[in-house]
């Protein structure tokens, strides 16, 4: 038959989640910046050192995200994308 149609339906990634997830909770540009390291799996130093921040910065990020999502840590956060 011509003109038949296929959908094919999965769960989307963390990254795709994320730009909508920034907007709904109103992060910021630089929290979903350390948002997207945490995704890669980077621990806080080492986000720290990449995006040229101290650790102290990078962590205040995250809380301000846990807030806002209201997540209680990195874990949950990463589980709800």
């Amino acid at each position: 038959m011509t003109g038949d149609t296929v959908v094919t339906l999965q769960p989307a990634a963390p990254t795709e989640l994320l730009p909508a997830l920034a907007q709904w909770y109103g992060i910021s540009p630089r929290e979903r910046t350390v948002i997207e390291q945490a995704l890669q799996g980077l621990a806080a130093k080492q986000i720290a050192r990449r995006l040229n921040l101290s650790p102290h910065t990078v962590n205040d990020h995250f809380k301000a995200v846990y807030r806002k999502t209201g997540v209680t840590g990195r874990e949950e956060l990463i589980a709800c994308l």
